[in-house]
C-alpha cells in the first residue's frame, strides 16, 4: 500500500526561518513528489531538403586580435546554466552550480596531438593561453553568429583545427533548446602533404560540490571530496560519469528520499558537522560558519537538527554568548554613527544630510541590520542629493578592517572606499537592499601606514544612496565575527541547557554504547569527550542517546523550541548512528529510505563522445602529468576504473580520440558535457526544470548522444538558415547575439515549468518585469511557449481580482501603465504564435479584466487618452496626455478588439474599436507638435518631458506593425515623428555629451538617447534616463523606422548600437564588470548584464519581413521593407521555421516558403505587390498546382485564399506566382 503522506513543508518556509543571506541554505526541506523522468520528444532525423533553394549566406561577425578580450559567449540551454567560451577559447565562466558567480572551473579544456611520420608528437591546447604541459595555439578568430561559436585556430602544425561549440537550438522545439550540455564539435583537416596521426582530447573537472564561491585551486576546494570518476562505455557511447554519494551527505539541510527515488514529506532535517567556537569558525570561513547559522535560525520550525561533534570552544562560546556579545572582545569601534553629528569627518555635497539617519528615512524600504540608534543612509530625500563623507586619518594596527553596508549596487558611485598612499586600495558596494550587511576587507598589509575612509553616494537613480554603520578594526575577521555573534546569542537563548564550566576527557579509543543497549551501526571509536559540569535544563528534559564507557553522556537529544536537537559531545559521530536517529526521530523506515543533501552544488557531471574507438582516463590531477601521459601514448594505457578523491579535493577525467589523415582529409568529432544540478529555489519556485527531464548527468549524456546527429543537423539548420536571410548584416548580429538571453544567467525555468526572468542578469530586479519585457520580442518568436507561459502568469496566476497586472512577480505588486499594455499586446501575439485558439480561451477572461481595469484607472471619462500620474519604464511616473503611454492604450485596444472578435465576445470588440477610434482622433490632435508628438501634463506634473522627443513616444504604433494590427496614427505623421526622433536623439558620436544618470556609451561610440529637448525647454524634473542610451529602446525604434521605410535610418542605429560590442573590452560603463568586463557582443547593459529589453532585436526581422501572422486562422504572409524586389528571410510559425525568399521581376512577383522544420496549417496567404502583379496569382505546393482565389486589397495588398487547407510539413515549399 502507498505510504500516507506526510505534513508538507517546503524550502520556502525555511527561506523565512533562516534569511536568504544565510549561506547554510542549501536545500530545501522537500519538494513536489519527482514524477519518473520524462525525456523530450526526439528531434528525428532531417527530412531532405532537396525542393530547397541554393542561396548566398551572410556571414556571421568575426572577433580577431583586439576584439577578442571581451568575447565570452555563454553556452546552455534554456533555464539550464551555461558554460562561457571566451575569446581565448577558455571555458572561462561556468554557472551550472545554481550561482550567479563568474567562476572558472581549472582542467577542462581541448587540446589536440599531432604526429607526422618520422617524427616527435607536439600537443597544443586550444586556446591562446596555455595550460600546464601544452602548448597555446597562435592565434584564433572567433566567428560568433549564436547559437554557433565557431573558432579556426592558428596550431603552428600541418593540421587546420576548427572548433564549433554549442547547445542545441532548434526555434518552437523549446525541449531540446533546453537541454543541460555543450556540444563541442572539433574538425580536423590535415593540410600537409604527409599522413599524419591525430588525437582530440577533452578534459573536465569533476566539479560537484563547487557552488561558485572560491577559487579552485588546481583540484583542490572546500566543497570537494568523495568525488568519483567512473567511465562508462555502452553501444554508441563512452563516457566518464562524475558524481558524489549521496550518503553520507554533506552537511547541510537534507532531502528524503524513498527507495523508488520519491522524496519524502518528513520533518526537514539539518546534518551539521562539529560545533566550533566564535573564533574557530570566523578563521574557517563562510562554509563552516553556514551550520551555526542555519541552526540559531531553526528553533521555531519543526525539525531534527543533529550534529556530528562539539568542540570545548563551541560551548565556551555559547556560555559567553549568555552574558553578551560576543563580537565585543575581539573588536574596536572606529565609528558607530551614534552622535548627533559627523563629527570626525568631513562632507561634502547635500547627500547626507546634518548627520547620521535614525535609521528608515521617509519613503524608503524598512533599512535593518545597522547597530544602535544611528547610522549613515544617503536616502534623502529619494535618492537625489549626492555627496561624500571622509573620515580622519587613522593608522592600521590590526589585520581587519569591517563595516556594515547597504543601499545601491552602484561600483564607485555608491560605495565605502578606502584610501591608503592617495588611491583608493579597496572598495565596496551594496547589493540594492536597504539590510546592511557585514563586510571585511584584509589590511594586513599596510600595518604601520595610515589611511582614510570615504562614503561615495553619487547616483540619484534607483538605489542611488548608501547605508553604513559600525565600522571596525579586529585581528579577527570582523564579517565573520559579526555574523557568528548574532548566531550564538540566538542560540544562548534556545539551547535549553546550563552548565558550569567544559572538560575534556580522554576515551583511548573506546566504543561508545547506545543507551538501553540498542544497536548504532557502525562502531563510534572514542578518542575524547566532553564533560559538561553542572549540566541542566531549565525549560526540558535532556535525554542521553548514547553514553562513554564510563557512563558520561556523549550524545544528548535536548528541544529547541519546536524541534529536536541531537547533540554529540564527541568528535565524528558516525553517520550510520545520526541515520538511525533521524529516522527514529522522524518515523522513517531506515531500510526503505536514503538522504541526500539540498547544497546547490549536489548534483552530477558527464563528459562524453560517440566516437567508437574513444579512450578514457578517468582521473588526472596535474596538467603537466596529463601531457606526458597524452604525448607518450594517447589511448591512455592502464586503469580504467571507477576512481574517487579525498577531502577538499576532486578529480579530472579526460577522453581521447584517435585519428588517422591522409593529405587534405579532414574528420569532425564531437564531445558533449552534460550536468545536472537540481538544488535551488527563486522566489519560491523550486528547482530546475531540466532535473525533472533526465535523471542526472549521465542520463542527459545518453540522450545526447543518441540523437546528436539531429540535434546537431537541425542547430545547424537553423544557424544556416538564418545567415541565409540577406538583411543587413547589422540586423542579423543583433537579433542572433541578443537570442542568447532566454539561455542566459536572466532566464530559469522552475521544476512546475514556470518560466522566469530578471531584468538583467545575476537576480537585477525581479522578475518577468512587465515594463522591460514589454520590449522582448526573441523569446516568444522562437520559443512560442515561453511566450504563453509569460502570459498565463500575467492574465491568472498573479493578475489582481480587479484586472490589474503584476509588474513583477516575487510579491505583490501593482501595475506599471505600459507594462499592463503590453501584456495585452503580448497576449495577441502568442495567440497569433499559437496552432489553434486554446491558449487565448484560457487567458481571455483575464485580459478582457487588464482592459478594463487600464480604462477604469487611466481614461474614466473614455477619451482613449491617458490621465493622471503613469509609472513607466523608466522609473518615474509621466503625468496626463502622452503616446509614449497613450499609443501602448490604443495598440492594447486594438489587440483586445482582435482578441475578443477570435472568442465571440462581440459586445466588449465593438466597444474598445469605438473607445480607440476616439482615442487615435483625441491623441493626434491634442500633442501632434508640427514635428512629433509631444506630452501635455497635469498637475501635479510627473516625471515629464512636455516638448522633449521622446525615442519611445511611438512604442504601442511599433507593437501595432508587430501584431498587424494598423496605423494608430495618420501615416505621414509617423513617419515624420520617426524622422524628427532620428534628428534630435541618435548621436553618432557620444564624446563629451552627457549621459545622465548613467554611462552606457564611451567616447568615439555612438548611440540614441532617450528623449531630448530641441527647443532647449527641458522640465524640471523630467523624466529619468533620458540621456541614456538603451540598446533594447535603440532596436525597438530601429524596428520602427524600417515599418516606416525609414532603411538607412535604422542601418545607422542599429550599427552604432552593435559597435558599442565589438569585442574590445571598454571601461567605466554602468552595468557591466565581470571577467569579461564591457564590450562582450553577448552581453548588453542597462540595469545588469544580458538586459531582457534588448530582446526587442528580433522586431528587426519582423519589420524587414512584413510578417503577417494569424496561427489559428492559417493565415500566413510578408510585406517585406527590406528589398522587396530580392527580399530573404528566416521566419517562424506556431510549430515551424522557415525560409522566405520573395522576388520581382519583369512585371512578376514570386514568393517562395519553404518550411525547413516543424509544421504549419496554411489557409491564406498575405503579399503585398504592384498593381500589374495583383492581376493574376498561381500557388504550387511541392511543384503541385493549388486551387486559390485573389482578392485585392488597399495599398498593394493581396490575399490568396486557398481551396483546401494546406498541412505543410518540414521540406515542404509553397510558392505563390503573382503577375507575369
Amino acid at each position: 500500500p502507498p505510504e500516507p503522506p506526510l505534513e508538507e513543508v517546503t524550502r520556502r518556509d525555511f527561506l523565512k526561518v533562516l534569511g536568504v543571506g544565510a549561506l547554510a541554505l542549501y536545500g530545501e526541506a522537500l519538494v513536489t513528489p519527482v514524477e519518473a523522468a520524462r525525456h523530450p520528444n526526439a528531434p528525428g532525423a532531417l527530412t531532405a531538403g532537396e525542393r530547397f533553394g541554393t542561396y548566398a549566406l551572410t556571414a556571421p561577425r568575426v572577433y580577431k586580435g583586439e576584439h577578442l578580450g571581451a568575447v565570452a559567449m555563454p553556452i546552455g540551454g534554456i533555464g539550464t546554466g551555461t558554460i562561457w567560451l571566451d575569446g581565448q577559447g577558455r571555458l572561462r565562466v561556468w554557472q551550472l552550480f545554481n550561482n550567479s558567480t563568474e567562476s572558472r572551473v581549472p582542467g577542462s579544456f581541448l587540446a589536440i596531438r599531432v604526429q607526422s611520420e618520422g617524427k616527435q608528437p607536439e600537443l597544443r591546447v586550444l586556446q591562446t593561453e596555455p595550460e600546464p604541459g601544452f602548448a597555446a595555439c597562435q592565434s584564433l578568430t572567433f566567428e560568433g553568429g549564436y547559437p554557433l561559436a565557431r573558432l579556426d585556430f592558428e596550431t603552428g602544425l600541418p593540421v587546420a583545427v576548427r572548433l564549433e561549440a554549442f547547445n542545441p537550438m532548434i526555434p518552437t522545439d523549446t525541449a531540446n533548446s533546453s537541454l543541460p550540455c555543450v556540444i563541442f564539435r572539433v574538425t580536423v583537416r590535415n593540410t600537409g602533404n604527409r599522413p599524419v596521426d591525430v588525437a582530440l582530447l577533452s578534459t573536465l573537472q569533476n566539479a560537484v560540490g563547487y557552488e561558485g564561491g572560491g577559487e579552485i585551486n588546481g583540484v583542490s576546494h572546500p566543497g570537494y571530496g568523495r568525488n568519483t570518476n567512473t567511465p562508462v562505455r555502452e553501444q554508441g557511447l563512452a563516457a566518464i560519469s562524475m558524481t558524489t554519494p549521496s550518503e553520507p551527505p554533506w552537511t547541510g539541510f537534507l532531502r528524503t528520499r524513498n527507495d523508488d527515488g520519491r522524496v519524502l514529506t518528513s520533518d526537514p532535517v539539518l546534518w551539521l558537522g562539529a560545533l566550533d567556537g566564535v573564533v574557530e569558525l570566523a578563521n574557517a570561513g563562510t562554509l563552516a560558519m553556514g551550520g551555526i547559522d542555519a541552526l540559531s535560525r531553526l528553533s521555531d520550525q519543526k525539525a531534527v537538527v543533529v550534529s556530528s561533534g562539539s568542540t570545548k570552544a563551541f560551548f565556551e562560546s555559547l556560555k559567553a554568548a549568555k552574558e553578551g556579545p560576543i563580537a565585543d572582545k575581539y573588536l574596536s569601534v572606529f565609528e558607530d554613527f551614534e552622535g548627533a553629528t559627523y563629527a570626525g569627518w568631513k562632507v561634502e555635497g547635500e547627500g547626507f544630510g546634518d548627520g547620521p539617519a535614525p535609521g528608515t528615512l521617509p519613503g524608503q524600504q524598512p533599512v535593518s541590520g545597522f547597530v544602535g540608534r544611528g547610522m549613515v543612509n544617503t536616502f534623502l530625500p529619494g535618492d537625489s542629493p549626492q555627496g561624500k563623507l571622509a573620515s580622519r586619518n587613522f593608522k592600521f594596527e590590526k589585520r581587519y578592517l569591517g563595516f556594515l553596508l547597504g543601499g545601491g549596487n552602484h561600483p564607485n558611485e555608491t560605495c565605502m572606499n578606502l584610501w591608503v598612499d592617495g588611491k583608493v586600495v579597496r572598495t565596496a558596494t551594496g547589493r540594492s537592499t536597504e539590510r546592511l550587511e557585514p563586510y571585511s576587507w584584509d589590511v594586513r598589509e599596510f600595518v604601520g601606514k595610515e589611511g582614510q575612509l570615504e562614503i561615495v553616494d553619487a547616483r540619484s537613480d534607483g538605489w542611488g544612496h548608501v547605508n553604513v554603520d559600525h565600522i571596525v578594526f579586529s585581528d579577527v575577521q570582523p564579517d565573520s565575527l559579526l555574523r557568528l555573534s548574532g548566531a550564538f546569542q540566538r542560540l544562548a537563548k534556545k539551547v535549553p541547557i546550563d552548565f558550569s564550566e567544559v572538560e575534556e576527557v580522554t576515551d583511548g579509543g573506546a566504543a561508545a554504547q547506545l543507551a538501553g543497549g540498542a544497536q548504532g551501526g557502525a562502531p563510534w571509536q572514542l578518542r575524547s569527550h566532553l564533560r559538561l559540569k553542572g549540566l541542566s535544563s531549565p525549560d526540558g528534559e535532556i535525554k542521553v542517546l548514547a553514553q562513554a564507557p564510563n557512563g558520561d553522556p556523549v550524545l544528548v537529544q535536548v528541544p529547541f523550541g519546536q524541534a529536536w536537537l541531537i547533540l554529540s559531545l564527541a568528535a565524528d559521530m558516525p553517520w550510520e548512528w545520526a541515520r538511525k536517529l533521524i529516522c527514529r526521530v522522524n518515523g522513517l523506515d531506515e531500510k526503505r529510505v536514503r538522504f541526500e543533501t539540498t547544497r546547490g552544488g549536489f548534483g552530477s557531471m558527464a563528459l562524453s563522445t560517440s566516437a567508437a574507438d574513444a579512450k578514457a582516463l578517468p582521473a588526472w590531477t596535474k596538467s603537466e602529468a596529463l601531457a606526458a601521459a597524452f604525448a607518450a601514448d594517447s589511448t591512455f594505457p592502464g586503469n580504467a576504473s571507477a576512481q574517487s578523491s579525498e577531502a577538499g579535493s576532486t578529480l579530472n577525467g579526460a577522453l581521447s580520440v584517435p585519428l588517422k589523415l591522409a593529405p587534405g582529409q579532414e574528420r569532425t568529432e564531437s564531445f558533449v558535457v552534460t550536468w545536472h544540478f537540481p538544488n535551488v529555489e527563486r522566489f519560491g519556485h523550486e528547482g530546475n526544470h531540466y532535473c525533472e527531464v533526465f535523471d542526472d548527468a549521465l542520463d542527459a549524456a545518453r540522450y545526447v548522444s543518441a540523437d546528436l546527429e539531429p540535434l546537431t543537423a537541425r542547430t545547424l539548420l537553423y544557424h544556416r538558415t538564418v545567415y541565409e536571410s540577406n538583411l543587413p548584416e547589422e540586423f542579423l548580429d543583433a537579433m542572433t547575439s541578443q537570442s542568447v538571453i532566454a539561455r542566459s544567467p536572466v532566464c530559469w525555468r522552475s521544476t512546475e515549468g514556470y518560466f522566469a526572468g530578471y531584468e538583467g542578469a545575476y537576480g537585477c530586479c525581479p522578475l518577468n518585469c512587465t515594463h522591460v519585457w514589454n520590449y522582448a520580442q526573441t523569446h516568444a518568436r522562437l520559443f512560442p511557449e515561453l511566450g504563453r507561459n509569460q502570459r498565463v502568469s500575467n492574465f491568472i496566476t498573479y493578475l489582481h481580482d480587479d484586472g490589474e497586472t503584476s509588474h513583477r512577480e516575487h510579491g505583490a505588486q501593482g501595475a506599471f501603465a505600459d507594462g499592463h499594455c503590453a501584456c495585452i499586446e503580448a497576449a495577441l501575439r502568442e495567440h497569433q504564435l499559437s496552432a489553434d485558439d486554446a491558449f487565448l480561451r484560457r487567458v481571455y477572461p483575464g485580459v478582457k479584466k487588464a482592459m478594463d481595469w487600464f480604462i477604469s484607472k487611466y481614461d474614466a471619462k473614455q477619451e482613449g487618452v491617458t490621465r493622471g500620474q503613469q509609472w513607466n519604464t523608466y522609473d518615474t511616473a509621466v503625468s496626463g496626455l502622452n503616446t509614449f503611454i497613450g499609443s501602448q492604450y490604443l495598440s492594447a485596444l486594438a489587440a483586445s478588439e482582435v482578441m475578443a472578435k477570435a472568442v465571440g465576445d462581440s459586445e466588449s470588440a465593438a466597444r474598445w474599436l469605438a473607445l480607440r477610434e476616439r482615442g487615435m482622433k483625441a491623441q493626434d490632435e491634442a500633442l501632434w507638435a508640427g514635428e512629433y508628438y509631444i506630452q501635455v501634463p497635469e498637475t501635479p506634473p510627473g516625471h515629464d518631458y512636455n516638448n522633449g522627443c521622446h525615442s519611445d513616444q511611438l512604442l504601442g504604433q511599433w507593437w501595432a506593425h508587430q501584431l498587424s494590427l494598423g496605423y494608430l496614427y495618420p501615416p505621414d505623421r509617423a513617419r515624420q515623428a520617426c524622422q524628427s526622433i532620428y534628428k534630435h536623439n541618435f548621436k553618432p558620436d557620444f564624446a563629451g555629451l552627457p549621459q545622465i544618470p548613467r554611462r552606457y556609451v564611451d567616447e568615439g561610440d555612438g548611440g540614441l538617447y532617450m528623449c531630448t529637448w530641441p527647443k532647449d525647454d527641458r522640465p524640471d524634473p523630467f523624466t529619468l534616463y533620458s540621456l541614456e542610451a538603451w540598446t533594447g529602446v535603440e532596436y525597438s525604434t530601429a524596428g520602427l523606422f524600417v515599418h516606416e521605410g525609414l532603411i538607412e535610418e535604422a542601418r545607422a542605429v542599429v550599427r552604432a548600437a552593435r559597435a558599442r560590442y565589438d569585442g574590445r573590452p571598454r571601461q567605466n560603463l554602468n552595468s557591466g564588470g565581470g571577467v569579461c568586463g564591457m564590450g562582450n557582443p553577448f552581453q548588453e547593459l542597462e540595469c545588469g548584464k544580458f538586459y531582457a529589453r534588448a530582446q526587442s532585436s528580433w522586431s528587426l526581422l519582423v519589420a524587414a519581413q512584413g510578417l503577417v501572422l494569424d496561427g489559428p486562422a492559417g493565415v500566413l504572409g510578408f510585406k517585406p521593407k527590406w528589398q522587396p524586389d530580392d527580399h530573404r528571410s528566416f521566419f517562424t510559425v506556431p510549430e515551424g521555421w522557415g525560409l522566405f525568399v520573395q522576388t520581382r521581376a519583369a512585371g512578376k512577383q514570386t514568393d517562395r516558403i519553404e518550411l525547413r522544420h516543424g509544421r504549419a496549417v496554411v489557409r491564406e496567404l498575405v503579399f503585398e505587390t504592384s498593381p500589374a502583379a495583383a492581376a493574376s496569382c498561381t500557388v504550387q505546393h511541392n511543384g503541385q498546382d493549388r486551387k486559390a482565389k485573389l482578392q485585392r486589397g488597399a495599398a498593394g495588398e493581396v490575399r490568396i485564399a486557398l481551396a483546401e487547407p494546406l498541412r505543410l510539413t518540414e521540406g515542404d515549399v509553397l510558392e505563390a506566382v503573382l503577375g507575369g
